[in-house]
């Protein structure tokens, strides 16, 4: 089994209108395609989805039907929560300058020993500084 380190920035991709988004699709594809691949994401996760739908739909992106649908959509992908440590991730985020929830994918990824998916430019130059392969 193959697993990569899921941003919220990318699963949102694949659901929101974003620039740049053939490289979102073409990861979603793989997502899709790829039985053996496990997507692993902090306990976060599922929030950050939720409020950045909560915030679509305040700012008329589209409705609360399509926010829970939208969010529907995304729990039928392979994604598992793996647990982190919350001290660790704060001291990730003193080390690499960044927010306490980006940090926890950092966490993830390089536990899991696996790639981060991420368009996060602050969260994916973190990244390559620890050695964590990182695509788009």
């Amino acid at each position: 089994m193959t697993s990569v380190a899921l941003d919220a920035s990318v699963a949102l991709g694949w659901v929101l209108p974003t620039e740049g988004a053939d490289g979102l699709v073409a990861l979603r594809d793989r997502a899709r395609d790829a039985p053996a691949l496990t997507l692993l994401v902090p306990p976060t996760f599922w929030f950050e989805i939720a409020n950045s739908l909560w915030v679509a739909v305040r700012r008329g992106r589209f409705d609360s039907d399509q926010a829970h649908a939208v969010l529907g959509t995304l729990r039928q992908f392979a994604i598992e929560t793996w647990q982190v440590d919350v001290a660790g991730c704060l001291g990730l985020a003193f080390d690499r300058n960044l927010a306490v929830y980006d940090a926890a994918y950092l966490a993830v990824a390089g536990e899991a020993e696996c790639t981060l998916w991420t368009v996060d430019r602050a969260l994916g130059v973190a990244a390559a500084g620890l050695g964590i392969p990182v695509e788009p």
